[in-house]
């Protein structure tokens, strides 16, 4: 059986789903969670609730350490939440091992970027996201 790491893991981005993805260098973690809505079928009568399953999405979170990058997908990444309009077709790719078949990936809108700084540590940018469709399951 293996078992991975932390620091297998890796994001890959695209701000508009064009087909150059490309790695975020300095990632620190990224989470994600898929979601299912569940909604009530129970009967007037009924001693106990049914329930199905309904509509799919997710949300998640990476952190990335600051760089200052200067251009590219990594900038890109970390200033689209200041964007007005958002179309939700940056594409992210989660890996739980490094660059092999297991990952989540998926069409994303950003919704929250926190910048912050501690005297004595790395600056940290941490990114929060909705999954925009269809979320893909490679694990």
């Amino acid at each position: 059986m293996a078992f991975y790491r932390g620091e297998q893991g890796t994001v890959f981005f695209d701000k508009d789903s064009s087909g150059g993805i490309s790695e975020i260098a300095a990632v620190r973690s990224w989470s994600m969670t898929v979601e299912k809505d569940v909604l009530e079928t129970t009967a007037q009568g009924a001693t106990y609730k049914a329930n199905i399953g309904g509509l799919l999405g997710g949300t998640g979170t990476m952190e990335v350490l600051y760089d200052a990058p200067g251009a590219g997908d990594k900038l890109d990444l970390i200033k689209d939440a200041n964007t007005a309009t958002d179309e939700g077709n940056a594409f992210v790719e989660l890996y739980l091992d490094e660059t092999g078949g297991k990952k989540i990936t998926g069409s994303i809108v950003i919704n929250s970027t926190e910048y912050g700084a501690t005297v004595g540590e790395l600056e940290m940018v941490t990114i929060n996201f909705t999954m925009n469709g269809t979320i893909t399951l490679s694990i």
